[in-house]
């Protein structure tokens, strides 16, 4: 499977870069999203429950999940991952100077597990063109995405 990418120029954001110089860096195309009913019904199709039971497991999932990140625990999703509140801040010299206005706005950060991180070993890449969103080799236009049985 190949990960679409265009060339766009940028900012050069090299250390020592005249000001004004650009640059072409990668920028990955997206292939489209996988909608959450779809997705529901893609892993009914695979298992012996039905989209409805799919959508309420995600659906208890995503009340436990947040009530666990609120509580400042570590989600642990099995092989898929793991999710958490981190923050940062503004420092200080002294502990006594801290006050919690310094810390920035929170995010919840996914580390991958195993199985996710060993996918991007498969990765490959096909350049496309910007303009017409046509490709420059790499792929034979077939459908390469697997099939679930």
């Amino acid at each position: 499977m190949s990960v679409r990418y265009k060339l766009v120029l940028r900012k050069d954001l090299s250390k020592d870069a005249p000001a004004g110089a650009q640059k072409y860096y990668a920028s990955v195309n997206n292939n489209g999203t996988l909608p959450f009913k779809q997705m529901c019904q893609s892993i009914a199709a695979y298992s012996t429950a039905s989209p409805g039971d799919v959508k309420v497991v995600l659906d208890g999932l995503m009340f436990f999940m947040k009530d666990a990140l609120l509580r400042g625990e570590i989600v642990q999703m099995g092989e898929i991952g793991n999710f958490q509140i981190n923050v940062g801040s503004t420092g200080t010299a002294t502990a006594k100077e801290f006050k919690a206005a310094l810390i920035r706005k929170p995010r919840i950060v996914f580390r991958p597990g195993i199985e996710l991180k060993e996918i991007l070993d498969k990765v490959s890449f096909e350049r496309i063109d910007a303009e017409t969103g046509s490709s420059s080799g790499g792929s034979d236009g077939e459908d390469d995405r697997p099939v679930i049985e």
